[in-house]
């Protein structure tokens, strides 16, 4: 007898392309990887020592609540464990609140041209979607998200935001804040670049994790310079913890030993942390004045990365530089932002590497007009 069609119990999703990894993620030997915002100047010495130890224990499974590190994290933000959880990068982080958040009505509110995980989670959690377009400058509407906040269940905003580079200060995080809670709105704040931020111009929603209905998403992927070893976390609301905490039954052992190990030590060492910082703002600097004596736009940044306007050509120019120079940056057509390019901050000695290679890259567009 033949098996009908629909016997097959498959879910298709058919706005969801599979995510393509770069042809050379795998080996980067001999290549300048500026494309996914990487930590330039890598992870603390400490914290790489402490995953080279724990490789000696991988035949043991690691800690089901992410411990030690969680602790360490509820002692380094002041909050008490229930309102920490730890996940394999905040990529399975925002699925746990995906999943955790999945049973309501009301959609879920997110911005327009940004990390494409947040639609894809809420996709296949079930949610309806609000996108919130950009702000004519770039970066997050305030207005638009707060009037999306007032028909929403949750509101998700990336600050600072990617790919923009551009951030919502103290003042407007407050107002966000407020918004939410007269609505009745759960606050997911995605804080992943926050390290790089300059604190007069970014508003972490840090200081609000007393009360309820606020999240704020962390990683040690960026900044800390641990991406390859995927770990993230989430601070605040203690229902939503509680919740991505139950779900996370059905992944025990999420974050694996090397590193929880390696995180713990990196959080222990902030003063490599500030190094990477004042040295990657340095660099951020010294990148934007020479792409603006290129004639070369980018936006204002408190990220590891500059959003660098480079019109009709950007593909042509992006390819040219990765064919020709080995120096990878990632081309913004896919996020809804053609003409632009996400270009990771590289270490300050390899800048002039980075713009001399641009500029061969730019005048062969040029040549053809």
């Amino acid at each position: 007898m033949m098996m009908s069609q629909d016997m097959h119990a498959v879910r298709t999703f058919p706005t969801l392309k599979p995510f393509r990894a770069s042809t050379v993620a795998h080996d980067p030997h001999d290549v300048m990887r500026l494309a996914l915002s990487e930590s330039a100047a890598g992870a603390s010495p400490k914290a790489l020592a402490a995953a080279r130890a724990e490789i000696e224990r991988a035949h043991w499974y690691p800690h089901s609540d992410g411990e030690p590190l969680r602790g360490l994290l509820a002692r380094h933000y002041g909050l008490p464990r229930q309102k920490v959880i730890v996940g394999n990068g905040l990529d399975e982080v925002i699925m746990l609140v995906a999943l955790a958040t999945s049973g309501n009505t009301k959609p879920t509110a997110v911005t327009a041209n940004t990390f494409a995980g947040y639609a894809a989670s809420l996709e296949i959690s079930g949610h309806a979607l609000i996108t919130v377009p950009q702000a004519a400058a770039g970066g997050i509407d305030l207005d638009g998200l707060c009037d999306a906040a007032a028909q929403a269940a949750a509101v998700v905003v990336c600050n600072p935001h990617n790919p923009t580079g551009t951030a919502l200060n103290a003042d407007q995080v407050k107002i966000l804040v407020e918004v939410c809670q007269d609505a009745g709105a759960l606050l997911v704040l995605d804080e992943a670049y926050a390290e790089f931020a300059d604190a007069t111009r970014f508003g972490s929603g840090l200081p609000y994790l007393h009360s309820r209905g606020i999240v704020v998403l962390r990683t040690f992927s960026k900044a800390y310079g641990l991406a390859g070893l995927r770990c993230g976390y989430a601070l605040g609301d203690e229902n939503l913890i509680g919740a991505m905490t139950a779900i996370r039954t059905a992944l025990p052992y999420n974050t694996n030993r090397v590193a929880l190990a390696a995180a713990a030590a990196a959080l222990a060492d902030q003063h490599h942390l500030r190094n990477v910082v004042n040295d990657c703002a340095v660099a951020r600097q010294v990148l934007s004045t020479k792409l603006a004596t290129m004639g070369v736009q980018s936006l204002p940044s408190q990220t590891n990365f500059l959003l660098a306007y480079f019109g009709d050509d950007a593909p042509g120019i992006v390819g040219r530089l990765a064919d020709t120079h080995r120096i990878h940056i990632r081309d913004m057509t896919g996020l809804g932002l053609s003409g632009w390019a996400r270009i990771s901050v590289p270490l300050t000695r390899d800048v002039p590497i980075l713009t001399s290679a641009l500029s061969s890259a730019m005048a062969v567009t040029g040549a053809h007009h």
